[in-house]
């Protein structure tokens, strides 16, 4: 009988344990879920303010109206139409041991769709081109609304040696759980990086242009005061 009552109080211990760790656990894992949103939305916020930084650089220095660029970021080539700027970076990926041959390319591009007041839509491409291996990869990134809260819209398309891997995957439909943070992963190492990088451009190309007519400005000016003495 005694027995029979400790094997009873065994199993009623190992319940309420198993029923209390549960409940930690739940706890626990809402407490994850609700830091994995929080640090969402906080690069969410980077993520706009550059693109409304980058809407302010075009309007302050009336970039669409800029057609005498002399300055442009090494290894960078800048493109004006109508409506848009597009940038592109590019890398030679050289081998030393053949000599520093050129056997693959790297680009990063960024098209940002504006009327010189505001940005309406920004596209981007990542491309990466391995000659000797006949590889290439390319994933085209499309914000749709870069200056309004939230990135659920964006979406990405992956192609890989011709072969469509994701087609406009969106954000906001990307995994984003405790053991597998890959929505927020992909804003921190790349789209927040990638805004950073062609913000800081578009504004040294901004400034450089302002700069250059300054000093055109300055050196009539300063002729046509000698001509007076």
């Amino acid at each position: 009988m005694k027995k029979a009552f400790m094997v009873i109080l065994c199993v009623a211990l190992t319940a309420v344990i198993s029923t209390a760790q549960e409940k930690k656990s739940d706890k626990q894992y809402k407490l994850e879920s609700e830091q994995l949103d929080r640090v969402g939305k906080s690069l969410d916020a980077q993520i706009l303010a550059y693109g409304k930084r980058m809407a302010e650089i075009i309007h302050k220095y009336e970039l669409l109206k800029a057609s005498d660029l002399r300055i442009i970021p090494y290894q960078t080539t800048y493109v004006m139409g109508s409506d848009y700027i597009e940038m592109e970076k590019h890398h030679f990926i050289r081998d030393d041991a053949l000599g520093k041959e050129i056997t693959g390319l790297q680009t990063k591009r960024i098209k940002i769709y504006t009327n010189g007041q505001s940005i309406s839509k920004i596209e981007s491409e990542i491309y990466d081109r391995m000659y000797w291996a006949g590889t290439s990869v390319v994933v085209r990134m499309t914000d749709p609304s870069p200056l309004s809260e939230g990135t659920d819209d964006i979406v990405f398309t992956h192609i890989a040696n011709g072969k469509v891997l994701l087609e406009n995957k969106k954000l906001g439909d990307i995994k984003n759980t405790t053991a597998f943070p890959i929505r927020n992963e992909l804003k921190r190492d790349f789209v927040v990086p990638h805004m950073s990088y062609f913000m800081n451009s578009l504004l040294f190309i901004a400034e450089s242009y302002n700069k250059g007519l300054k000093d055109a400005e300055s050196v009539m000016s300063n002729f046509l005061k000698k001509s007076q003495k």
